[in-house]
């Protein structure tokens, strides 16, 4: 096969192509249903210079989790900047989240797959280490925006910072996963839309976290 990619093009550039490329296919087809020959046409090179780059597809799975993963991290980093208190962190962290989901279901798609099988991935690899490394700096964001909140009495005090931040995270990945898949039936049930569902979620939380000694 003749490689449509310009020559003049440097290797950073050819492999960030190749991982478009293979993001491309990834959300329209998904992963599984995915092979390493469709992403080489995709790309416009041939199959043996794309091992060159990526050893596996698992490879570039990852690759593009972790640009998911990033755009998360940014979304809160930009958000929480309109937020002053502990209690207003964590509820914006939650609504980061939310509208991730909406803005890019293709992303979303991946890392919840992603989160459903990390506990069985090799930590020394290097592209899931990155991937754990990205998580892992979501999680110290809500466990510290915990602890600024029951410092500044926003959030109650009676509360295990590193505890309640694990049962926020599963909460609201296991309510937008719940919302998706049962989206038809809740509309069905009560004509409610999804949003409105997260958006009551949401509010809830904020009332159970409430300090109201202050």
């Amino acid at each position: 096969m003749k490689e449509k990619i310009p020559e003049k093009i440097n290797k950073e550039e050819k492999r960030l192509m190749i991982i478009d490329a293979s993001e491309k296919l990834f959300f329209e087809k998904n992963y599984e249903d995915t092979t390493m020959t469709e992403i080489a046409k995709n790309a416009g090179i041939a199959k043996g210079t794309l091992y060159l780059y990526f050893s596996s597809k698992k490879d570039l799975y990852f690759s593009v989790v972790v640009r998911g993963l990033k755009l998360i991290e940014d979304l809160i980093r930009k958000n929480i900047k309109t937020c002053h208190t502990g209690i207003e962190k964590v509820v914006m962290m939650g609504k980061s989240y939310v509208e991730f989901y909406k803005e890019y279901p293709g992303y979303y798609n991946l890392i919840v797959n992603y989160e459903s099988q990390k506990a069985h991935l090799n930590p020394e690899d290097p592209l899931v280490r990155l991937s754990y490394e990205k998580s892992e700096m979501i999680f110290d964001y809500l466990s510290k925006s915990i602890i600024e909140g029951i410092k500044d009495k926003t959030i109650r005090k009676d509360v295990d910072p590193q505890k309640l931040a694990m049962v926020l995270w599963t909460q609201t990945t296991g309510m937008v996963q719940q919302v998706k898949l049962r989206e038809i039936l809740y509309k069905k049930w009560s004509n409610t839309t999804p949003e409105t569902i997260l958006d009551y979620y949401i509010e809830l939380t904020k009332k159970t976290l409430q300090n109201n000694e202050s």
